[in-house]
């Protein structure tokens, strides 16, 4: 029963309505703005209302001054002296000794009742001066506005009675009331617009929330925010979104590129591997066979047989030694390229290291090398890998382009690297083979290549050799005949 309450009141929780920002502080806003209009309202009414009761008590003191002067002078109040002060009948004037005792009154002398508990009395013995607001007679039971004075020997009490006349006077003037209502609504008016102008950045940024939650901010336009601080920073706060998506974006795009380079890596040794067991297989066992060959039949055979096991077993020991050497070559450019040492070398020079190389092959198999190439061509690299580019290149053309002729040249020359050809006037190849051409182990005519005891990996280790350069290479049939490659250097 618990867990099937669980989801209504989820729904409920889910569909109660929510209050926008713009409506929160818009009320917040009104409640202090209504609180401080109220307090203010009191303030000013109680305000106004103590200033006219002071007003009207300022009058009876002055009535109370010139009726004591009078006293002082003539002995007693008279009612044609009350009217010649301009005190009508609804004023009521009484005399009353510092002890409380009523000594006249304009409403008769016989009332006998003390009147030291008097507010006003009291407060005219003790400072000079003092009024009631508002208190029932117990004369004539009225209520009246009582207002005393002191004198040398008595006290002097006006009163106005406290009708609806006397009411009114005391009130505060509504025309303040209504302007601090006028007032209240203005400040109504402006904070709607202002919390308006506020929330506008807030919905704003809830629009880029939702966009962002559907991954469709690349066209949202900062400009929506209005030209404020809050705006700055909202605008701030989308573009530093779209800068940390964009990263997050190039990391994966790096990591997924990582990981594909790492297969990839992978794949290339697994094939490598498996290749270098194939090619090393075959002169393995050709050497096994003649070895058992010459073990088991050493006083049988003849010794040109045993001199031909021989020869070919020693063959194919160089043939598995130079498979060694360029395996090792190729291992050390790809693995590990920082541990190779570069240092400042003349290229001229290694290419005339390698062709006077060629002078040990035989006069069948030179070829005649033409070098169109300054005296100095100095480069920042690594000596051996260099010349293993011309030397790769040249024992290609040899073994496998069936010419005549090599032309070395350089082609171009930049600030920041040395752009060389080298070609032959062979045969050439196949176009459907020129795009597998630097690829490891891979052979035109794979017959001829093991006979002429190739390995596979010397145009493999020309291209890794020009890239650990900072260079690119590429091949193409010449229109005259055979092979053309070019290749950059970097300085």
């Amino acid at each position: 029963m618990a867990t099937e309450s669980l989801p209504d009141k989820d729904l409920v929780m889910v569909s109660k309505p929510k209050i926008s920002v713009h409506t929160r502080i818009f009320m917040l806003i009104m409640f202090f703005t209504w609180s401080l209009a109220l307090v203010f309202f009191a303030l000013q009414y109680s305000r106004e209302v103590e200033f006219k009761t002071e007003v009207l008590d300022s009058r009876l003191q002055m009535l109370n001054i010139r009726i004591l002067d009078h006293l002082e002078k003539e002995g007693s109040v008279t009612p044609q002296f009350l009217k010649e002060i301009g005190a009508n009948d609804s004023l009521r004037v009484s005399l009353i000794d510092f002890s409380g005792n009523l000594i006249f009154d304009t409403n008769g002398t016989h009332v006998k009742e003390n009147h030291s508990n008097r507010q006003e009395v009291l407060d005219a013995i003790a400072k000079g001066q003092g009024y009631t607001k508002r208190r029932i007679s117990s004369t004539d039971a009225r209520q009246y506005f009582y207002s005393a004075t002191k004198g040398n020997k008595v006290v002097v009490r006006t009163a106005l009675p406290y009708n609806h006349t006397l009411a009114d006077t005391l009130k505060a003037d509504p025309v303040n009331s209504y302007l601090i209502i006028v007032i209240a609504l203005l400040m109504t008016v402006l904070a709607w617009f202002a919390t308006y102008r506020v929330s506008r950045s807030v919905k704003n940024l809830r629009k880029f929330v939702e966009a962002a939650e559907y991954d469709d901010i690349d066209d949202y336009d900062t400009k929506r925010f209005p030209n404020d601080e809050l705006g700055e920073i909202s605008a701030h706060v989308v573009n530093l979104y779209k800068t940390m998506k964009l990263t997050a974006e190039q990391r994966d795009k790096n990591l997924r590129n990582a990981m594909f380079a790492q297969a990839e890596k992978d794949r290339i040794k697994h094939q490598l591997t498996n290749n270098i067991n194939h090619e090393i297989k075959t002169p393995v066992h050709v050497i096994q066979a003649c070895l058992e060959t010459l073990e088991n039949n050493a006083e049988a055979l003849p010794e040109d047989t045993k001199k031909q096991l021989i020869d070919t077993a020693y063959d194919n020991v160089k043939r598995l030694s130079l498979l060694l050497a360029d395996i090792s070559t190729i291992t050390r450019i790809t693995d590990a390229p920082e541990k190779i040492e570069c240092a400042e070398v003349d290229v001229a020079e290694i290419i005339r290291t390698v062709v006077a190389e060629m002078k040990v092959y035989s006069p069948e198999e030179q070829m005649r090398v033409h070098v169109e190439v300054p005296e100095h061509l100095p480069l920042k690299g690594n000596p051996s890998l260099l010349e293993s580019i011309f030397h790769n290149l040249m024992t290609n053309s040899i073994h496998y382009s069936g010419g005549r002729d090599v032309i070395i040249k350089l082609k171009n020359v930049s600030p920041d690297y040395y752009v060389f050809t080298f070609a032959d006037n062979g045969v050439g190849v196949d176009p459907e083979h020129l795009p597998r051409l630097f690829e490891r182990f891979y052979r035109v005519d794979t017959g001829r290549s093991r006979a002429k005891g190739g390995t596979g990996l010397g145009l493999s280790i020309v291209k890794n050799a020009v890239a650990f350069h900072q260079g690119t290479i590429t091949v193409r049939n010449r229109e005259g005949g055979g092979l053309e490659f070019e290749f950059s250097l970097a300085k």
